[in-house]
């Protein structure tokens, strides 16, 4: 019979169960280090997080204060579009052909891409005589109305600093204002046929004579041996946008010479003197 221990709690245990016993032991107290370990391991990993939510808003501030912007994306980003240089004329130069060829808006396209001077022979016409020219016809008729432009053209043409000029679709019917064409600049007939002129112009109101498509051709078919004999250079217009017919016309007139660099002024001239020497 077993005796009491003299605590009085109890038998004393045995060796086999004291180890049992202790092993038990150690593997609760190493199971609760672990749980420890891990509980302590989710704090710190739950610290960052929250730390990194928190940091999140600050860094396009960051990015803001620091001046630099995100590049451009390079998928889908257009070419830079390379700068022209001015270029100055050598002598005016007029363009004439049917109404509807693109006058207008080719000279002013290059008057944009190359610094040029631009006029349109039609608006200067009635801005120096407070009229529109409708009036002018109905008023004084035809035959006065041509006798204002070739004082318009004269005088346009024999300005000191040439411009561009865009022509009435009428200007080659007087034989006066074809020899001014001849000596003053360069001719350059913008050819377009009567039907390709009419689907351009989307206003017929404004161009009343393609409401009537046979007298409109007959007109062009009249009127295009006048422009030919008084170009120096001619261009097909049809299929193509004004930017190709500028590019067209431009590569012509400095194939001629009649396009020359634009000149530097005084100061930017003595600056590079100085520079080299």
């Amino acid at each position: 019979m077993a005796k009491p221990s003299g605590n009085g709690q109890g038998p004393a245990p045995s060796g086999a169960d004291a180890t049992a016993r202790g092993e038990g032991g150690r593997q609760n107290e190493g199971g609760k280090r672990s749980g420890a370990r891990r509980r302590k391991r989710r704090g710190k990993r739950g610290a960052g997080q929250r730390e990194g939510a928190a940091a999140s808003p600050a860094a396009p501030e960051k990015r803001a204060a620091s001046g630099r912007k995100p590049g451009p994306k390079r998928q889908g980003s257009p070419a830079p579009r390379r700068e022209e240089a001015p270029a100055a004329l050598a002598r005016p130069v007029f363009f004439v052909g049917f109404m509807g060829a693109g006058k207008t808006s080719v000279s002013r396209y290059m008057a944009r891409r190359w610094k040029f001077s631009a006029i349109d022979l039609d608006v200067y016409l009635e801005r120096r005589e407070g009229r529109v020219i409708r009036d002018i016809f109905a008023e004084d008729g035809e035959a006065a109305f041509r006798a204002i432009e070739t004082d318009v053209l004269r005088e346009v043409g024999e300005s000191p600093n040439p411009s561009l000029v865009s022509c009435g679709g009428g200007i080659v019917e007087r034989s006066e204002n074809r020899e001014l064409l001849e000596r003053l600049g360069t001719v350059v007939h913008l050819r377009v046929s009567a039907d390709e002129a009419a689907g351009r112009i989307s206003n017929k109101s404004t161009r009343p004579l393609f409401n009537d498509i046979e007298g409109a051709r007959a007109l062009c078919e009249r009127r295009a041996p006048l422009y030919d004999a008084a170009a120096d250079v001619v261009v097909d217009t049809a299929g193509k946008s004004v930017a190709q017919i500028a590019y067209e016309v431009m590569g012509a007139l400095r194939r001629r010479g009649d396009v020359r660099p634009q000149p530097k002024d005084g100061q930017a001239a003595a600056e590079e003197r100085d520079t080299l020497s």
